[in-house]
């Protein structure tokens, strides 16, 4: 441990006259790995409040801590994961980050905003760690255990894997250390863990176990439950026909404080005039994504359920899927519905902003809309046939018990040393 600590001050030592933001924009793209060192060393991103309380708390090994959204929306495989753990571990406590009605968490746990005092105090005492993005701290404390849960099945390129912009743009310093301290992340199917390799440069171990939130396709009376209420909170009869409206977000459109600009793409109610009689379209912006002033118009049988927490619960209230580069259709696939891909700037998307990891009009995955017109032609596709491959290569490994078998992995897992973390990062 003495050496370790010794080389790392020697390599901070040798860039010392050298800040945070000349190192993030020349040797983290050059040398991420050496970038990490310093960092770690410096002590780069880590929070007064949470260094605090790191020297006034011990960890207690039966607290966990979630997030999901960067603490915007009660949702995600955290949430599925938690639902589980109150039903079968009442005696643990359970901590989420969350900035919305905390009436919606069942269960009472303790409810921290985040980046606050006691959102700091909490994370510093937790041994478990449950996110499906990322925290503001780069680091955690080596007696944490930090599941990372993410969220869908990459198809537009990620990070490392972008190409097309400068490589100053592709991803970011504090990201790249972070990840590099989840302990473990989840993947949905082999061509994930793939990706995530290469796009996050994240070489730790990865649980193919599916992911927890899409256990509800495969268990029938949950999911027709879930169907009904939430048909029945948005005043939707059961006999209409349900589109889901879930695009991505897009480079190029930066607001600020992760926000992009939304952009509609088609007109909703020449969308409802084609759309087979008794449809209802429910329309959801990425949580990235700033739509307010753009679905403030609408009402009737056009719903913005852009603020409504869970895209899960709105999946199974649906019966078509209408999305463009978004992950939410992987989880989609799980209920073996029909999509519609909805792609007018493919061609620029693919070619110019982001690239993506496989080319959709090669593969059997759905109709493929790039203009109004052709949206409008294909929205009776309820009797459209199953699309086997995509489902077997993307979908195979989910059946109903991921949620569970990531449980099961979390409380039997012997925490990884500090001596074997730095074997496998030099190996």
């Amino acid at each position: 441990m003495g050496k370790y600590k010794d080389l790392q001050k020697y390599i901070s030592e040798y860039f010392k006259d050298e800040s945070k933001k000349d190192l993030e924009r020349g040797l983290f793209y050059s040398n991420p790995e050496l970038f990490y060192e310093i960092a770690k060393y410096r002590k780069y991103g880590m929070p007064k409040k949470y260094r605090q309380a790191i020297k006034k708390y011990d960890v207690n090994k039966e607290l966990f801590f979630f997030e999901s959204n960067l603490a915007r929306q009660y949702t995600g495989n955290p949430r599925y994961i938690y639902e589980k753990m109150i039903e079968k571990y009442p005696d643990f406590t359970y901590v989420w980050a969350y900035n919305g009605d905390a009436s919606k968490i069942p269960g009472n746990p303790i409810i921290v905003e985040r980046k606050s005092d006691e959102y700091y105090k909490y994370l510093a005492q937790s041994a478990f760690l449950i996110n499906n993005t990322i925290f503001p701290n780069w680091f955690h404390r080596k007696e944490s255990f930090f599941l990372q849960t993410w969220h869908g099945t990459p198809y537009k390129k990620m990070h490392w894997d972008i190409e097309l912009k400068s490589m100053h743009a592709k991803t970011k310093a504090n990201f790249y250390v972070k990840s590099q301290g989840w302990n473990a992340l989840l993947s949905p199917n082999h061509f994930s863990s793939e990706k995530f390799q290469s796009g996050f440069k994240y070489y730790g171990e990865i649980l193919e176990f599916g992911y927890p939130a899409n256990d509800i396709f495969y268990n029938k009376k949950e999911y027709s439950e879930m169907r009904e209420k939430i048909r029945k909170q948005l005043n939707i009869s059961p006999d209409s026909i349900v589109y889901l409206y879930a695009p991505t977000w897009r480079d190029g459109g930066y607001m600020g404080n992760s926000m992009f600009i939304f952009n509609l793409l088609f007109d909703p109610r020449e969308f409802l005039n084609h759309a087979p009689e008794n449809s209802v379209l429910l329309i959801r912006s990425h949580h990235m994504s700033d739509s307010q002033k753009v679905l403030s118009e609408f009402e009737d049988s056009i719903i913005d359920v852009s603020s409504w927490d869970d895209a899960v619960e709105l999946m199974c209230a649906a019966d078509v899927l209408i999305t463009d580069y978004s992950s939410i259709v992987f989880d989609w696939y799980c209920s073996k519905k029909p999509v519609i891909y909805f792609v007018p700037d493919l061609d620029k998307y693919v070619n110019e902003l982001r690239g993506a990891y496989f080319d959709l009009e090669e593969i059997n995955c759905g109709v493929i809309c790039k203009s109004e017109e052709e949206l409008y032609n294909n929205l009776d596709v309820l009797d459209a046939p199953f699309y086997k491959d995509f489902y077997d290569k993307f979908c195979s490994l989910h059946n109903g018990n991921s949620t569970q078998k990531t449980i099961d992995y979390m409380l039997n897992k012997d925490h990884e040393s500090l001596k074997s973390k730095i074997k496998r990062r030099f190996k």
